[in-house]
């Protein structure tokens, strides 16, 4: 697999320009996003390219980014899972999943891995 990261001026977003050719859209911030990064720009772009076929998975984290796309990931048919705050060192991210309701699954750190698996 790859992994991409985001550059800390700007937002990533995932565009599907056909079935079979996705590519990474790196974007400058507008002003409207408290985090730079937004991982809720990422994820609201993967639920309009993929719809229900998502996986969403919130770590440990300041605030409440993510909220949106985890709630959108959700509303399309996709999974959610949240790290359990037992295992974070910031429990701020999840938090805001698990008490907006949207967490299928709410696991330690050593547990996301397994859980992925079992999702896919």
């Amino acid at each position: 697999g790859t992994a991409y990261i985001a550059p800390g001026r700007g937002h990533m977003g995932v565009i599907r320009k056909k079935v079979t050719e996705t590519s990474i859209k790196i974007s400058e911030d507008d002003g409207s996003h408290i985090y730079k990064p937004s991982i809720d720009v990422l994820m609201l772009s993967v639920v309009e390219s993929f719809s229900g076929q998502v996986l969403g998975v919130i770590l440990t984290g300041l605030g409440n980014d993510g909220s949106k796309g985890m709630k959108e990931i959700k509303n399309k048919g996709g999974r959610t899972i949240a790290e359990s705050e037992e295992s974070c060192i910031v429990y701020g991210m999840p938090k805001a999943i698990v008490d907006a309701g949207i967490a299928d699954k709410v696991v330690p750190l050593d547990e996301v891995a397994g859980e992925i698996i079992n999702a896919v």
